[in-house]
């Protein structure tokens, strides 16, 4: 019986990762709005950096052939990249309580489960973000060489 997480390694799986790439900087680029707006749009940057985290997650998932399932827990995505890419740990060990985020501050009832980032935290998420999308984006195969066929 196969992997059912298991991808077909025949594929070129960086087509599908620039696609998780693109939606996580969409991601960034409202976090980054949300926290200049006046006074700062809070729920909504501390929602959009968890889903900037979720598909920077899911795209090294894609990249290491792991079939992507859907799920919003940072922390079991987080536990699979570890095991692929366990250089990785330092900037996974943040994001893995941020799973509440994509919940805890965008319908009744569930604000005040737990204190609102600040913006300094959330300018600190979206720093830890962008060093997760720069490892996600090393990880790119090398350019075709223009001179040879």
């Amino acid at each position: 019986m196969s992997d059912p997480d298991a991808g077909d390694p025949a594929s070129d799986p960086w087509p599908d990762v620039l696609e998780w790439l693109h939606v996580a900087e969409s991601d960034q680029r409202v976090v980054r709005l949300c926290l200049t707006a006046d006074p700062p749009l809070r729920d909504a940057a501390t929602f959009h950096c968890q889903q900037a985290a979720e598909k920077l997650l899911k795209g090294f998932l894609v990249q290491a052939g792991v079939h992507v399932r859907k799920t919003h827990d940072l922390d079991a995505l987080a536990e699979l990249v570890l095991h692929r890419f366990p250089t990785l740990d330092a900037l996974l060990t943040p994001l893995r309580s941020w799973t509440s985020w994509s919940v805890a501050y965008r319908y009744p009832g569930e604000a005040g489960l737990e204190p609102e980032p600040s913006v300094e935290e959330l300018s600190q998420a979206l720093d830890v973000i962008a060093q997760l999308d720069a490892a996600l984006r090393s990880l790119a195969p090398p350019a075709p060489d223009a001179g040879n066929p």
